[in-house]
């Protein structure tokens, strides 16, 4: 990579030209140059800034200090082409030659760049042990390459194939004019328009609404930090969210508690299905209700059936008769008692509860 960018730096400004003359301006006159083009169309802003990359890695490697670029406009937009499902995949699959074929599972299953599959040999992949190994030599971080599992679709396509290859060659044969090629079959397929980068995309589009932003993407993909997929692979990102809100709502009305008993007896009232049950018998006639005893003039719950008993029992000391109930000044206490517990209110009854506490024993000499 190194000796392409002093190659690309010695076409533009000339193999005679010292280092020391490549000021900001001569290089903010060779990036304008650049952004027309050679052959009159004008470079994009993405093409621009990939240009003035290289110039800045060769002239860093011929000086050894990075010079100052000018500041070069430009606004990131991901591409939004890629396959929206396995039957777009299968299409396109079904109508390419065989041994293109094999490319273009190659391509969609490993998430790998154009040059990365063409550089892929035999033991790259085995489809007995179901692993591939995956690289991303653009990126520092996945030069090494990273061995996933195999998709099944991947082994049914490659395993014949691979059997027939002999050690060290190429898993698939390069595929020229591949952009030209995907373009012209996915117009007469009535499917978004590809590229061979596209491929990329709809994998990682796919990973991405399965599993959502997780270190194993990064690590498949080979980003160091989640701007780059932040920004191109984020569309994928509501279908995930979609099913995880809906598991959430299952598992909140999941956890609801019933009822309790003491509401649900409140609010049966007489014409509640509780209250008709508790009233007819066994075989669905009504129960005859108990004689009405009451005085005349007066309403249920106004409390003349209240019985209370003719004594009440002393928490401690026995029964209290009502000879010996007096008023006291918290309202009434035991005449005979020496400290008795008062009410605030009196029970019209025969006796009262009055909790008068035991005496201290004396004190021992």
């Amino acid at each position: 990579m190194q000796r392409e960018h002093a190659r690309y730096l010695l076409e533009r400004i000339g193999a005679k030209t010292p280092v020391d003359e490549l000021t900001p301006r001569r290089i903010a006159r060779l990036l304008e140059e650049e952004r027309r083009g050679r052959l009159g169309r004008e470079l994009s802003g993405g093409t621009l800034r990939k240009r003035a990359s290289t110039l800045s890695q060769a002239i860093k490697l011929a000086r050894g200090r990075a010079p100052q670029l000018p500041e070069i406009p430009y606004e990131y937009r991901p591409r939004a082409s890629f396959l929206p499902h396995f039957d777009a995949y299968a299409k396109l699959r079904d109508r390419l030659a065989p041994h293109r074929r094999l490319w273009l599972a190659v391509a969609i299953w490993t998430g790998q760049r154009r040059s990365d599959v063409e550089r892929m040999v035999k033991e790259d992949f085995d489809p007995d042990a179901e692993f591939v190994i995956v690289r991303s030599t653009k990126t520092r971080a996945g030069r090494a390459g990273v061995k996933i599992h195999a998709a099944s679709e991947l082994v049914r396509e490659l395993r014949a194939h691979w059997e027939q290859l002999p050690a060290g060659a190429k898993l698939v044969a390069p595929w020229p004019h591949a952009n030209t090629s995907l373009k012209y079959h996915c117009s007469r397929l009535g499917l978004p328009q590809l590229s061979t980068h596209s491929l990329r995309h709809t994998f990682f589009t796919w990973f991405t609404a399965a599993n959502g932003f997780t270190p194993e993407m990064l690590e498949i993909g080979g980003w160091s930090d989640l701007r780059i997929p932040a920004l191109v692979y984020a569309h994928a990102l509501p279908v995930r969210f979609r099913g995880q809100i809906e598991r959430t709502v299952a598992i909140a009305t999941s956890l609801r508690r019933p009822p309790r008993k003491s509401l649900a007896k409140a609010k049966a009232g007489p014409t509640s299905p509780r209250a008709g049950a508790k009233r007819c018998g066994a075989d669905g006639a009504p129960t005859p209700s108990a004689p009405d005893t009451r005085p005349e003039g007066l309403a249920h719950g106004t409390g003349w059936d209240r019985r209370p008993p003719p004594t009440v029992k002393q928490r401690r000391g026995g029964f209290v008769p009502r000879d010996r109930v007096e008023l006291s000044t918290h309202g009434f206490s035991d005449r005979d008692a020496p400290i008795a517990s008062s009410f605030a209110a009196a029970l019209p009854s025969e006796g009262l509860c009055l909790h008068a506490p035991t005496p201290p024993p004396p004190p021992i000499l």
